[in-house]
C-alpha cells in the first residue's frame, strides 16, 4: 500500500513540473534576432546595439521613480537590442529594424511589462495573427529628417518569462506590419528552443 501511495506521489510531482512553464535562464543575446534573419540586406549598427541592463534602462518619463517602480514591478533580469539598418535602400523594405529581448524573473513579471504604460502616443492596431502568449501591435507616425512621414510598426509579445519587440521604420507610402509580424513569428521560433528544464 505504502508503494502505491508514494507511486502516486510521485507521478504526481512529475505531470506538475512537465506541465508548468520552462523560466529561461539564459542571457537574452542568445535568442536576439541576427542579420540572417533579416528580410533584406542589413546590417548591425554595432554603437547602438548590445545589452540594456538594468542601470542604463530609461522608460521617456520625466518621474525619476518610474524605473525603481518598473523594475519593482517586473523584476526585470536583462535586455539585449540589435539594431539593423538597410544597406540597399528599396522601395519595399524598412530602412531601420531593432530586436529588443527582456528576460524577466516570472511570468507575471513579463506580463506587467508588456501592458506597462509609456509616454508614446501609439495607436493599437488590430491583427489577427497571433505570436506568443500575449501580443501588442501599435504604429505611430514621425518625421525624418528630410520631412517626409515615416511609420513605425512596433510588435510586442511575451513568452514565458521573457518579452520580445519587433520595430519597423519605414516611408508611409511602403510601411506595413506584415515586416514587423513576419520577425516577430522569426523571434518568437528563437524563443520556442529554449529547453525544458
Amino acid at each position: 500500500m505504502k508503494k502505491i501511495f508514494f507511486c502516486l506521489i510521485f507521478l504526481g510531482l512529475f505531470m506538475a513540473s512537465c506541465s508548468s512553464p520552462t523560466l529561461y535562464q539564459g542571457s537574452p543575446e542568445d535568442l536576439a534576432l541576427l542579420v540572417e534573419d533579416m528580410p533584406g540586406e542589413y546590417m548591425i549598427i554595432k554603437d547602438l546595439s548590445g545589452e540594456k541592463s538594468n542601470d542604463s534602462l530609461t522608460l521617456n518619463s520625466d518621474d525619476p521613480e518610474a524605473r525603481d517602480q518598473y523594475l519593482d514591478a517586473t523584476r526585470r533580469i536583462d535586455g539585449w537590442e540589435n539594431r539593423f539598418v538597410l544597406i540597399e535602400m528599396t522601395q519595399e523594405l524598412p530602412g531601420f529594424i531593432l530586436n529588443q529581448v527582456v528576460t524577466y524573473e516570472t511570468i507575471e513579471g513579463a506580463r506587467i511589462a508588456l501592458e506597462w504604460p509609456t509616454t508614446e502616443n501609439r495607436e493599437i492596431v488590430d491583427i489577427d495573427r497571433k505570436i506568443g502568449d500575449m501580443m501588442i501591435v501599435s504604429q505611430t507616425p514621425f518625421s525624418a529628417p528630410d520631412e517626409s512621414t515615416w511609420m513605425d510598426y512596433r510588435v510586442e509579445f511575451v513568452h514565458n518569462n521573457v518579452l520580445g519587440a519587433i520595430s519597423t521604420y519605414a516611408p508611409e507610402e511602403i510601411a506595413t506590419p506584415d515586416y514587423a509580424l513576419d520577425l516577430a513569428e522569426q523571434l518568437f521560433r528563437n524563443f520556442q528552443t529554449i529547453p525544458a528544464e
